[in-house]
């Protein structure tokens, strides 16, 4: 396992060490990151062992499930979601570990009453209670993460949003996360895990780090607690190295711990051509990315950043058996096999080798637990939001839980313009559609205009909810009136200044000057001044050699290239 020293987008902390004792041997860990994050870079990847004694390591990464539990200084928790502050001893808990009853010393406990109670500091909870606030209506946020944001923290790339002024379109997940979250963090209560929901509207709810319980009486409950990964069945699916799309993106973006770095991707949607090209990004390499279905489940936008980079994308393909190396410690190649309507075709077996992680983004199942809980206790006051009621982008995770706040207004009879919930909620299904090819070509413009001074293309042949270039160009020269349509310039309003390459989301706009002969190409990797390069096409093939040369490089913005 690797700790990432170095990274395009992510500020990387300064070095600072905890240490503490593993099965009897000193391990350092960054301060303020996860013991598996610890672990993990010291080459311990093995937590616990099966009743048959097989090699287990972690599962979900996101304090989902128990795969990653270990004692503690003496006490059972998740070391994926826990600190290595503080921490003394860390160790496997035994066959036949029974965990102590300690009787609750008296004191008082804490009871919040609020008029809605959201479960989920993510995307869509946050939405939720910013959304509340605006209008009014007293809101608690529990979550059990130690900060706020959820699954938004461990997203480096930018997010497509429609909007009708920006606010969220073009930015980075995490940076999303920080301004859904606000200046003003009270009432949000970290750490906290619901342990139940009791009658007469009460939610018992337990501190991951104290242990200490408390309640919170509330009116309304929202339920936005995500997603878990979606695991398929294949030959050695429990061996270590084999890991879903959550743990790896989290360990990568949020605990600068890369878990391989020759990687093999399964699924061929957003997050696996995500999470291989941001793997990239930290260092790894792609061998293919496999899908089972005979095309592409992701956005074209998506994928051909990944084609960009060369990395094969093999369609009609699954995975069969991970191939452990001789302990069962890891992972050293993987077999696949052609497939129809995802069952292997017989004979067409091959081996993919030399690869130390497989990396599964077969797609989420919601985490709605409690939401079906919450109608028995709740009734009809209970709502479901992000991932909880429908898989989706962080965009309709975000827009939902706006939706939400207005219907929990609605039920409480406050007064709002009807006008503002009517256009939450048709932003919130415009951003579930899926792109429709419109142009077979980008437009181009006349073969004067293009001598006469510097233009850009823009290669987005879909129309899907996304705007943030129309609000990038200073001279107002890109629109696009719906999500059904593409991008549209005004090569007579354009002057060339580049800034819209800079905030395409999907890295799909290049900028031209053929006075000079330089094409200016968005780049989110470190960029060596003066390295001769290759420029390709859509699909990796090689279209020629340039000279590169760094234009700028913002704040968390792609990086422009000539």
């Amino acid at each position: 396992m690797y700790k990432i020293e170095n990274h395009p987008i992510l500020d990387l902390p300064k070095e600072e060490f905890v240490e503490f004792q593993f099965e009897g041997r000193t391990v350092r860990g960054q301060k303020g990151k996860t013991i598996a994050a610890a672990l993990h870079q010291a080459g311990l990847i093995v937590h616990s062992h099966s009743t048959t004694g097989r090699n287990r390591s972690l599962e979900c990464g996101i304090g989902k499930c128990g795969a990653c539990e270990m004692l503690v200084d003496g006490q059972v928790r998740r070391i994926c979601i826990t600190s290595v502050d503080g921490v003394k001893e860390v160790r496997e808990i035994p066959k036949d570990y029974m965990p102590e009853g300690k009787p609750r010393t008296a004191g008082e406990t804490k009871i919040y009453k609020t008029t809605v109670a959201i479960i989920g500091g993510g995307p869509a909870g946050l939405a939720c209670r910013e959304q509340l606030t605006a209008l009014g209506i007293p809101n608690i946020v529990v979550d059990n993460n130690a900060t706020e944001g959820g699954q938004f923290n461990m997203q480096t790339h930018q997010f497509f949003f429609f909007e009708k002024e920006q606010k969220f379109g073009g930015m980075r997940g995490f940076d999303i996360a920080k301004t859904l979250a606000g200046d003003n963090h009270d009432g949000i209560l970290l750490n906290n895990t619901v342990w139940d929901l009791l009658e007469g509207r009460r939610i018992a709810l337990k501190n991951i780090v104290t242990q200490e319980v408390s309640y919170i009486d509330a009116d309304h409950l929202v339920v936005a607690t995500g997603a878990v990964p979606f695991m398929p069945v294949f030959e050695n699916d429990d061996v270590p190295g084999v890991y879903t799309a959550a743990v790896f993106q989290k360990m990568m973006n949020q605990e600068h711990t890369l878990l391989g770095k020759r990687v093999l991707t399964v699924g061929a949607g957003n997050i696996g051509y995500l999470t291989s090209y941001q793997a990239m990004q930290a260092g790894a390499t792609i061998k293919a990315i496999i899908e089972g279905m005979d095309h592409e489940g992701g956005f074209p936008v998506q994928a051909n950043r990944v084609r960009r980079l060369g990395i094969p994308i093999m369609t009609s393909h699954v995975l069969i058996r991970a191939i452990p190396n001789e302990d069962y410690t890891g992972v050293t190649g993987a077999v696949i096999a052609e497939c129809k309507n995802f069952q292997p075709i017989p004979g067409t077996e091959q081996v993919i080798d030399d690869i130390d992680i497989i990396n599964i983004c077969t797609g989420l199942i919601p985490d709605n637990q409690l939401l079906v809980k919450g109608r028995s206790v709740f009734g009809r006051n209970v709502y479901g939001a992000g991932d909880a009621v429908r898989i989706g982008e962080g965009t309709s995770a975000v827009l939902r839980g706006k939706q939400v706040a207005y219907e929990v207004a609605q039920e409480l009879g406050i007064r709002f313009p009807y006008e503002d919930y009517l256009e939450v909620s048709r932003q919130y299904i415009d951003s579930q559609q899926r792109p429709v090819r419109l142009l077979e070509q980008p437009r181009v413009p006349s073969e004067e205009r293009m001598a006469a001074k510097p233009y850009v293309q823009i290669n987005c042949l879909y129309g899907f909810a996304c705007n943030p270039c129309t609000f990038a160009c200073p001279q107002g020269a890109i629109t696009k009136p719906t999500t059904s349509s593409v991008p549209m310039v005004d090569y007579d309003k354009c002057i060339g200044c580049m800034q819209c390459v800079n905030h395409c989301p999907g890295l799909a706009i290049f900028g031209y000057d053929k006075r000079k002969n330089v094409v200016f190409l968005p780049v989110e990797y470190a960029v060596e001044e003066g390295k001769e390069v290759f420029l390709v096409d859509d699909n990796g093939a090689k279209v020629g050699r340039r000279t590169t040369r760094p234009m700028w490089h913002a704040c968390r913005l792609p990086r422009s290239t000539t």
